[in-house]
């Protein structure tokens, strides 16, 4: 079985499971599937020993890692006191986490609008709505 491994917030607004279903998205858009998407929290986003724990758990049982992602959202509480690190900070912990294991994946990062949980993915196109779905643009 393969598995995705995502760290956010501890924030209480975000829903776990919308974001999960957003996660299982992009990996289709990704042509990718993973049985196990493991949404992990700490604060600000921050990666903590619990990525690291969790990555090392998945590789006692086998289970490859097919992807990553750092997710931070806005209206932060723990970026307003100070506590987030940069989303570029995070990212690197994860990538050399993943290094130290000698896992191989794609690590993507977003920013989740905390009143909607909806996810945007820094490297795809934020969503344009058309008035119509019709003709040519």
């Amino acid at each position: 079985m393969a598995a995705v491994v995502v760290q956010v917030c501890v924030d209480h607004r975000l829903n776990h499971e919308l974001l999960r279903a957003q996660v299982r998205q992009r990996l289709e858009r990704l042509g990718a599937a993973a049985e196990r998407i493991y949404i992990l929290n700490e604060v600000g986003g921050n990666v903590g020993a619990n990525f690291g724990h969790t990555l090392d758990l998945l590789a006692r049982g086998r289970e490859p890692v097919v992807l990553c992602a750092v997710l931070h959202h806005d209206d932060c509480l723990a970026e307003r006191e100070g506590l987030r690190e940069p989303l570029e900070v995070s990212t690197r912990r994860v990538e050399a986490l993943l290094a130290q294991r000698k896992i191989t994946c794609r690590v993507l990062t977003g920013a989740i609008r905390t009143e909607h949980n909806h996810l945007l993915w820094s490297d795809e196109p934020a969503p344009r709505y058309q008035p119509f779905s019709f003709g040519v643009y």
